[in-house]
């Protein structure tokens, strides 16, 4: 169907979700294929928060106020096994997100992200799976100590074929290893104070904010998307990442 009637329907079911069931959300913003792409996380980043303000016009234009629009939206993000890089991803991500809700004029308790955090595709290997539990334990702690609410671990042999037992068996103990026996989620903002994490956070926040309004001068998200502008981006970022592998 057309975008306009997707986005219809989409606000039709977040519509509904928000009157019939208040802890449920019906909205997701996943930007995996993106990253999976090539995106910069910055370009990430901000096609995440243009595709929520998408969002948000669709359902307050189908009559939805901005408290319960915004409570109908969660946030998908691919991390790659650059620990610091990923964890501070998370963080600025909730810094945009406070500000874009801010500005739609959205109570403070409505403005909290609810971040689901998910191991990379891009980074994994087929020709050596077993180096991929060690790029899904370090994605999975920097998502942890980054603050997302859920995490995905992929099995570290997803990409020759359908995991079997043991991929799935470690991705899962690999959650359990690191909160019960690492005591991630015991500590709340484990980056916080770091004068590091804290200013590689603002400058992302700020790089992406950038990226962001430029998304939105060119009319949204849709039409960035639309008219390849954006996948151009993308692929010179893909490029840039390649040549230096090479």
């Amino acid at each position: 169907v057309p975008v306009e009637t997707a986005l219809a329907y989409l606000a039709g079911l977040a519509k509904h979700t928000s009157a019939t069931y208040r802890h449920v959300t019906a909205v997701r913003v996943d930007t995996s294929a993106y990253h999976d792409a090539g995106a910069t996380e910055t370009q990430d980043l901000a096609a995440s928060m243009a595709t929520a303000v998408a969002y948000l016009r669709a359902m307050t234009a189908a009559g939805m106020d901005i408290d319960s629009a915004c409570r109908q939206i969660a946030f998908t993000y691919s991390l790659d096994a650059d620990q610091f890089l990923s964890l501070c991803k998370l963080r600025a991500a909730r810094k945009l997100w406070n500000r874009v809700a801010e500005a739609c004029g959205a109570s403070e308790p409505a403005r909290a992200m609810k971040q689901h955090a998910i191991t990379s595709t891009r980074m994994m290997t087929r020709y050596d799976p077993w180096v991929n539990m060690l790029r899904g334990t370090v994605a999975c702690f920097a998502a942890a100590t980054g603050g997302a609410d859920s995490i995905t671990v992929q099995p570290f042999n997803a990409l020759i074929g359908l995991p079997d037992e043991l991929g799935r068996r470690v991705a899962r103990n690999t959650q359990i290893v690191l909160s019960e026996e690492s005591n991630l989620p015991r500590v709340i903002d484990a980056g916080g104070g770091s004068w590091y994490i804290e200013s590689r956070t603002d400058e992302l926040a700020r790089a992406a904010w950038t990226e962001f309004q430029e998304i939105e001068k060119q009319g949204g998200i849709v039409a960035v998307v639309t008219e390849g502008s954006f996948a151009g981006k993308i692929a010179d970022a893909y490029a840039a990442r390649e040549k230096n592998i090479g």
